[in-house]
């Protein structure tokens, strides 16, 4: 009698302790990032990825690094003189700290020679995940293996308006934007009625400094018709 309870009790224990780890790594695989003071858990992660030493932060998607100048190959943040640049300058210098994690994509350099990556975090959370996320970076659509996650993402920071990006949003669901200000291009307006709105207050259609009617028919940036 005395063995079957303790084997009654052994087989208990061990299903608790099967729940229990279950429990965990379902919480550990969650695809849900999130934004905090925590260590955020990302949807994209990579933990065995290459370390290297972080010596700079150029602007919000552009580091230099101990294997050279890196540019974040899912992300593009504000630009010298923009709204948000010194916002997204610093989310990158918090979430890099000291040392990166690199995969490389489709594409090893850009335009200017420099190396594009997706970047991590020392702990393998995505960077250009968690700038998206915070409103600090718009995803870059034309390639790259992460490229869909990061559009969803970037679709949902618009919608509830989060960071910088998007908090200034009208309850049209839009941004002003200055159009004597910096160039801007289709992705930087969520609607195409807030896009067209803008081309004609730029002079639109007898001229379009910011280039976004490209086929000259008077309607500003189609494809987000």
């Amino acid at each position: 009698m005395w063995h079957m309870r303790v084997t009654i009790a052994t087989t208990v224990f061990a299903v608790l302790l099967a729940v229990a780890c279950y429990s965990g790594n379902s919480s550990a695989t969650s695809s849900k990032p999130t934004i905090g003071p925590e260590v955020p858990r990302t949807v994209i992660n990579c933990a065995d990825c290459p370390l290297v030493d972080v010596n700079r932060v150029i602007d919000g998607d552009t580091i230099d690094t101990d294997v050279g100048r890196v540019r974040f190959y899912g992300v593009d943040t504000p630009e010298r003189g923009d709204a948000c640049f010194s916002d997204a300058t610093a989310a990158t210098e918090r979430l890099a700290g000291g040392q990166v994690r690199l995969e490389d994509g489709p594409r090893l350099t850009d335009s200017f020679d420099r190396r594009l990556a997706y970047v991590y975090d020392a702990s393998g959370n995505s960077i250009d995940v968690q700038l998206v996320t915070a409103g600090y970076a718009r995803a870059w659509t034309q390639d790259g293996q992460h490229r869909d996650v990061l559009i969803g993402l970037e679709q949902s920071a618009r919608e509830s308006r989060v960071g910088c990006l998007w908090v200034a949003a009208t309850d049209g669901g839009s941004q002003e934007f200055d159009p004597a200000g910096p160039d801007r291009d289709c992705r930087d307006f969520i609607t195409q009625t807030e896009a067209q709105k803008f081309y004609e207050a730029s002079g639109g259609p007898a001229q379009d400094p910011h280039r976004l009617d490209g086929d000259e028919d008077g309607i500003a940036c189609e494809s987000l018709s």
